[in-house]
């Protein structure tokens, strides 16, 4: 009786011993695999989502930006703004742009004579416009002869960048 006992409980060992070895262990790993794998799906598309909200509001805020990588555009939107701001432009240069890999710097310098109400004015188009404009210096200048009028030096900057192909997303 004793060893068929033992037997038993040799058997209930070894069945247990099999059962948890190639049974149950392997079907865990299939389920922290199938855990791990999910968690990767579900980290993929909030990075999908997240990308996609980062790149439509480049194109949103691109839209302030130059159009095109050419100071003459610039150089456009200033005088515009500046005409309506009452303000006549005697004077204004066109900076080379300056290129780099992520994007390209315009600059245009202007002089002019005005009032301070009428700088003020014109200071006021440059940031309500809807076009990105910079104010990079602003220098005056005493005008002898005509009081409460200044010489203005003014140089304005913006920016161009270049959105991303297509094919490169």
């Amino acid at each position: 009786m004793k060893s068929m006992l033992l037997l038993g409980a040799i058997g209930i060992a070894v069945g247990g011993y099999v059962g948890y070895n190639y049974g149950y262990v392997p079907q865990q790993q299939t389920v922290r695999l199938i855990e791990a794998q999910l968690a990767q799906e579900q980290s993929n598309q909030n990075t999908g989502g997240d990308v996609a909200v980062l790149l439509k509001d480049l194109g949103r805020r691109s839209k302030r930006l130059a159009p095109e990588a050419d100071s003459s555009w610039l150089a456009r939107e200033v005088v515009a703004l500046a005409q309506q701001a009452g303000v006549e432009v005697t004077t204004m240069t066109q900076d080379p742009p300056q290129v780099s890999p992520q994007l390209t710097r315009l600059g245009v310098n202007l002089e002019f004579n005005a009032s301070y109400h009428l700088l003020g004015s014109f200071i006021d188009q440059l940031e309500q416009s809807k076009a990105f404009m910079r104010v990079d210096r602003l220098e005056l200048s005493e005008m002898p002869g005509q009081k409460g009028v200044a010489m203005v030096r003014l140089a304005v900057s913006s920016f161009y960048l270049p959105m991303p192909s297509r094919a490169t997303q």
